[in-house]
């Protein structure tokens, strides 16, 4: 079993202060009124968890590249105050592993730096009606029209 890190550690610990402190006290109340918890996302930003998974070159705290195992320890601490913060928090980061993974330079210097400081989230759409989240079965398809996007299909 491989041990957590001095650097995981860390992380561990930030992630629970702000879960105990702010997402614990909070949750009901956005569980309740169905609405986006920005203070709670705020109190993410400031504690600099959003950088965990983001190299440093691009703004982010990874010391090795992109470091996942920091990622896995924040969402859990986060998830243990409410699970519906920590798939916010999860998907944001997920949203992101295409630019790191197959994005430009370009990309990952224009967008990451801002995802790491929190002040951009990001996302994606995969469930479908009729595919579920079978990736190969989506129909949904973005067609460029000048500087904006026509979305054609269901989600």
């Amino acid at each position: 079993m491989t041990q957590l890190t001095e650097e995981n550690l860390h992380w561990k610990a930030r992630a629970r202060a702000v879960a105990e402190e702010v997402v614990r006290p909070l949750s009901k109340k956005y569980d309740e009124a169905q609405e986006y918890p920005w203070e709670i996302k705020e109190a993410i930003q400031e504690a600099g968890l959003f950088s965990v998974w983001i190299p440093e070159k691009y703004g982010g705290a990874g010391k090795n590249d992109w470091n996942l195992r920091n990622l896995c320890v924040v969402v859990e601490e986060l998830s243990r105050a409410c699970g519906g913060v920590g798939v916010l928090f999860a998907v944001n980061s997920l949203g992101s592993f295409p630019i790191l993974v197959g994005g430009t330079e370009e990309q990952k210097q224009r967008y990451l730096p801002q995802i790491a400081a929190g002040e951009k989230l990001i996302a994606f759409c995969l469930s479908e009606k009729n595919a579920g989240s079978d990736a190969q079965g989506l129909r949904l398809r973005g067609v460029a029209d000048g500087d904006d996007w026509r979305i054609h299909g269901e989600k």
